[in-house]
This record gives structure tokens, C-alpha cells and sequence, in this order.
């Protein structure tokens, strides 16, 4: 009985693990679908220029980010009191909510609404991890990071491509449209096909049932983690901001196509850094150490795109930053995981999206910044914040306090 007992409950992690991955991953496709024509879409209703179109969905972008910042934190420690599942579904049909409200926006500045309420009301990627980090036992916690951020990555990495030809088949409205609708059928099945995680609840008294949830203690190694957290996606949206320019420059012309094809290198990397690297070294070294080297070797990537003198030295060197960014991603996440209770890392994860949407600010920001005196010092600052970064690992990251 004992067996069955078991082998029932491993079914339902697996069951759990998959289906979280593979709505992450879907949503991530299709919330990728407007990237390659967004700043076109801004001229169709109404951009006097391509500097105007640019400079909306700037607006855009900031205005998400601003919102994720105010909902990111509301959102975790309701997921904590509501359940997780419960908000995954939620930020999952905002998105789609999103979508279906870019597609009837008649002017730029409207951007601003569409994606300001993504920002503050989605964020389906923190609601994912905080639901897959209660949806197995801990000593599967890291697995069931990695699928869903090898997922994330590979949907970020094919969304443009099938935009591109949703585009051509439905007009850029349609195309949006579309996936707004595909969305809400994620949504839907996400309630039919992930298993509903558990809260822990008071007796009842006379007030009536209530949650009863420990007290949030955020501790060093959580601090570090949410660290890291930011300064890996600083890092992603500095380089992705910068490398159009960058190639640019070295190019002296129009790179536009060898810009889809770094970035679509870079989102294939980004999958396999968390599939391949992650799942193997991750696993077999201590955390501490291959946080720390791999922040090295990462550092030099940047170096090297500070050096790179050829168009295709730099492609290559921006696949091997995005491989190696995105393979301390899952790490990452089981650091803030593993540091908290159970109970509040729904908190946990969106204290984590504040800090990812303050990074979505300061990468561009600083990208805009180094642009006008040398994006090549840039990439050195970088490489060298992220050798000062290693040394902090080394010295400070201790391992998770539950691994079996």
C-alpha cells in the first residue's frame, strides 16, 4: 500500500512538473508573438515615425515594468494566502487580457495601458515558479525549476518566428488577437491539468477560518539570491538593448537580420544553457562553486564582446553570454526557493519579480547610457561587475538548507 501510496504521488509531481513547464513555456511563446513587429504595429495606429515607434514602446515597456513592480509583491503574498495555483491561472488569463487589448488600440500612447496591466496584473513566469516550488518535494525543487525555465527560454526563443508568420496570415491585429486567444486556452486547461497546491489554514474559531502562514523571514542567502535574480536579468536586457547598436557599430550598416539571428542563437543557448548545463553540472557540483565560476566565464563573455571586431565574433560571443546567463537562472530560483518555508514562497517569488522588473529598468537604462560615450566600455563594466559578483558567491552562498 505503502508503494502505491508512493508511486501515486510521484505520478502527480510528474504530472505537475509537466504541465506547469509546458503552460510557462506556451505563454512564453505567445506573449513573444508581437516582438517582431511591435514598433510597425505602433506606426499602423499612429507613430509619426520609426524614432516615435521606438520611443512608445520604451513607454511600453517602462510602464510594465512599473507595474510589476507595485503587483509583483501583492500578487506573491496573496499566492501564499489564495493558493499558487490559483494566481498562475490568474496571471495567465491577464496576459491573454493584454493581448486582447493591444489588438484594439487605436493610438501609441496606448501601449501604456496594454502593457502597464500586463505588468501589474500578469507576471505568469514568477506565479509559475512559485507554483512549481510547492508542487514537488524540495529534493525535486531544482528539476522543476529547470523545466520551467528551459521552457520560458525555448517559448521566448520561437514566439518571434511564429509571429512573423502570424503576421503575414492575420495582420498584426489579428496575430495579437490570436494569441491573446491562445493564451486563455492555456489558461483554461491550466485549471483542468495542474494539480491544486496545498495551504495550510487555522482551526475554526469564532472569527471563521482564516490562513495561518508563518512569518516571512527573509534571510542572507534569500537577500543573495534575489541578488542574483536582478543581476541576471539586468544583465539579459543590457545585452539585448545593446546588441543592435553594438553590431551596428562594428558593421557600419544595417545588421537587422544579423540581429534576428543573434537573438534567435541567443534564445536557443538560453534553453540548452538550462537543459544542458544546468541539469548536469548544477547537479553534480556544489552550488557555491558553479554559481561562482560560471559568473566568471560569464564575465569574460562580456569581455569579449567588448573586444569582438567582426559581426560574427560577436554573435558568438552573445550566444555564449545568453548559454551561460541562462543556466544560473534555475539555481537562482532554488536559492529563493529553498531559503523560505513552503508557506511564503508565493512572497518569496514576488519580492523576486520586484527586483526583475527594477532590473528590466536598469539594464536599458544603462545600455542608453554607455550608448552615447562606448558600448564596448559598457560590456567591460559588465564584465567586471559580474567577476566582483563571483567573488561575493564564493565568499557568501552557502547550500540550500533542504537538498536530499
Amino acid at each position: 500500500m505503502m508503494y502505491k501510496t508512493a508511486d501515486a504521488a510521484h505520478a502527480l509531481h510528474k504530472r505537475a512538473m509537466v504541465a506547469i513547464a509546458t503552460a510557462t513555456g506556451s505563454t512564453s511563446l505567445l506573449m513573444n508573438v508581437w516582438l517582431p513587429f511591435l514598433p510597425l504595429y505602433m506606426l499602423q495606429v499612429g507613430a509619426v515615425d520609426d524614432a516615435a515607434a521606438l520611443f512608445w514602446v520604451a513607454i511600453g515597456a517602462t510602464a510594465q515594468g512599473a507595474g510589476r513592480l507595485i503587483g509583483g509583491p501583492l500578487w506573491g503574498l496573496l499566492s501564499d494566502r489564495l493558493g499558487r495555483k490559483k494566481m498562475f491561472v490568474r496571471a495567465v488569463f491577464f496576459a491573454a487580457l493584454t493581448a486582447f487589448i493591444l489588438s484594439v488600440i487605436n493610438a501609441p500612447w496606448q501601449i501604456g495601458i496594454a502593457l502597464g496591466l500586463q505588468g501589474l496584473l500578469s507576471g505568469f513566469v514568477p506565479a509559475a515558479v512559485a507554483l512549481m516550488s510547492v508542487s514537488v518535494p524540495d529534493e525535486k525543487v531544482r528539476d522543476g525549476l529547470n523545466a520551467v525555465s528551459g521552457a520560458q527560454y525555448l517559448g521566448s526563443a520561437i514566439g518571434p518566428a511564429v509571429g512573423a508568420a502570424m503576421a503575414i496570415a492575420f495582420s498584426y491585429r489579428g496575430a495579437i488577437f490570436a494569441s491573446g486567444l491562445l493564451i486563455a486556452a492555456v489558461a483554461t486547461a491550466v485549471i483542468f491539468l495542474v494539480p491544486a497546491d496545498k495551504i495550510r489554514k487555522k482551526e475554526l474559531d469564532l472569527s471563521g477560518a482564516a490562513i495561518q502562514l508563518p512569518p516571512f523571514k527573509p534571510t542572507l542567502q534569500f537577500a543573495l539570491g534575489v541578488l542574483l535574480f536582478f543581476a541576471l536579468f539586468a544583465l539579459t536586457t543590457f545585452r539585448s538593448v545593446a546588441t543592435p547598436i553594438a553590431l551596428k557599430d562594428i558593421a557600419g550598416a544595417s545588421v537587422t537580420e544579423v540581429s534576428g539571428i543573434a537573438f534567435t542563437l541567443g534564445g536557443i543557448a538560453s534553453a540548452l544553457g538550462v537543459w544542458a548545463l544546468s541539469t548536469s553540472l548544477f547537479r553534480r557540483w556544489r552550488l557555491r562553486d558553479i554559481l561562482a565560476v560560471t559568473c566568471v566565464l560569464t564575465a569574460l563573455a562580456h569581455l569579449l564582446l567588448a573586444l569582438a571586431g567582426s559581426v560574427w565574433l560577436f554573435v558568438l560571443a552573445f550566444t555564449l553570454a545568453s548559454f551561460l546567463n541562462a543556466s544560473m537562472m534555475p539555481a537562482t530560483n532554488t536559492m529563493i526557493a529553498l531559503n523560505v518555508s513552503r508557506e511564503r514562497r508565493g512572497t518569496a517569488f514576488g519580492i523576486g519579480s520586484a527586483a526583475q522588473a527594477v532590473a528590466f529598468m536598469v539594464g536599458p537604462m544603462g545600455a542608453a547610457m554607455f550608448a552615447t560615450y562606448s558600448l564596448r566600455a559598457g560590456f567591460v563594466t559588465v564584465g567586471v561587475l559580474m567577476l566582483a559578483l563571483a567573488g561575493v558567491v564564493a565568499f557568501a552562498v552557502r547550500e540550500p538548507p533542504v537538498e536530499k
